[in-house]
């Protein structure tokens, strides 16, 4: 028979009787090629989420610390909520405590030994999370979206292209043809007086 626990053993606030089996079980992925001499190892090796899978007993025998009484039915209940809604929770067991753990697999045992208390077996797996953080554009970036505001400066070069091309051609269009025909009638009259044409 297992002993009762001194302190209390819980799986997202749902407490159990005792804990019958434990285990931590800690993995990685090491590459296989060759590392570099003189290269950081520990930027090969990659940490994956901690395991630990609990073997605990239901019972609806008060609890040793503080005499609190939950039925084998309610806590089973329970823990079948807290599978299908698929959240994140904390584990506190005599070795410590566990954050971010969510259930990869769930076992309910029930047998004529254990009489009326039921077994439970969990694996739980952590879920590693990472925080959001912002940071602020200088002004000198610029800015962006749909109104365009201080989105840059334009080109203010002068160009040939565009509209301005066309106005100008239009704007000018009367001094450009005089100044051709002036400078047509010199060459006119310089040939007519050399006799070419």
């Amino acid at each position: 028979m297992p002993r009762r626990n001194t302190q209390p053993v819980s799986v997202a606030g749902i407490e159990f009787a005792a804990l019958l089996n434990e285990t931590q079980t800690y993995t990685a992925d090491i590459p296989e090629y060759p590392i570099e001499t003189g290269y950081t190892v520990s930027d090969s090796i990659i940490l994956k989420p901690t395991e630990l899978p609990l073997t605990l007993l239901i019972t609806d025998t008060p609890l040793t610390w503080r005499g609190r009484v939950r039925s084998v039915s309610e806590t089973e209940a329970m823990l079948k909520e807290l599978y299908f809604k698929k959240s994140t929770f904390t584990v506190i067991t005599p070795s410590g405590t566990f954050n971010n753990m969510g259930i990869t697999s769930m076992q309910i045992k029930r047998s004529t030994e254990l009489g009326f208390d039921k077994e439970v077996s969990l694996s739980l797996k952590e879920v590693p999370t990472t925080e959001t953080k912002t940071a602020a554009i200088p002004a000198s970036y610029g800015k962006s979206g749909a109104t365009g505001a201080n989105a840059g400066t334009a080109s203010t070069g002068t160009g040939s292209t565009g509209s301005g091309g066309a106005s100008g051609s239009s704007g000018s269009g009367g001094s450009s043809s005089s100044k051709k025909q002036s400078s047509g009638s010199i060459l006119y009259n310089v040939a007519s007086a050399a006799g070419l044409v």
